[in-house]
């Protein structure tokens, strides 16, 4: 292990901080700036309890998701795509400067973050067209959903005709949700992880 963790900071200048290695996946490593960037740019989805640890999760599984991505090298997305994504990242900030901040606290570039955003269009490609064949939920899944939550429903005044279309694209996500999660579990038992993040010292 020393060896291999040696070989990921023999490029470091001298002076220059090195970075704490959190995770490797199939021999990518996940680093902590790599972590704090992805939560102060709002990269990643919302974490729960602890932000370190639960950003880490996400940014091993979303290593794990662009491995497969590659593989099977979906149609890339267009410019106009990704400088749609790049100018609402842009408006998440007050300045240029605080952007510039947020990178280079990071050592991101925006040539990085592109890239990065890129890649979430290519996930999110690679997603819906993996899992499209997702059955519509029926009537029968609907009513049982509509008579578990009467209450909430009655409060609204909306009759199960009324909420049911609403009612089975919820139960559509959840499945697709779930199947995308025992999906990234099997692509876990399949690629060798190291979580050092989890490793007491």
């Amino acid at each position: 292990m020393l060896p291999f963790l040696l070989l990921l900071t023999a490029n470091v200048q001298p002076g220059a901080l090195i970075d704490r290695t959190l995770a490797i996946v199939g021999g990518e490593a996940v680093t902590l700036s790599d972590v704090h960037t992805a939560l102060s740019l709002n990269l990643i989805e919302s974490v729960d309890g602890d932000r370190v640890n639960s950003a880490t999760e996400r940014l091993v599984e979303r290593v794990l998701v662009l491995r497969e991505v590659d593989r099977y090298a979906p149609p890339e997305p267009e410019d106009a795509l990704v400088d749609e994504r790049v100018s609402q990242l842009r408006d998440r900030f007050a300045t240029a400067d605080q952007l510039a901040q947020a990178l280079a606290a990071g050592g991101f570039s925006v040539a990085r973050v592109r890239a990065w955003l890129r890649d979430d269009l290519r996930i999110a490609s690679y997603l819906n067209q993996r899992f499209a064949a997702v059955g519509p939920p029926t009537d029968e899944d609907a009513r049982a959903f509509y008579g578990a939550r009467h209450e909430e429903f009655e409060r609204q005044q909306m009759t199960f005709e009324q909420a049911a279309p609403a009612i089975r694209q919820r139960l559509a996500d959840d499945r697709r949700a779930q199947l995308i999660a025992d999906w990234i579990i099997d692509l876990r038992r399949r690629t060798a992880v190291i979580e050092l993040w989890k490793i007491k010292s």
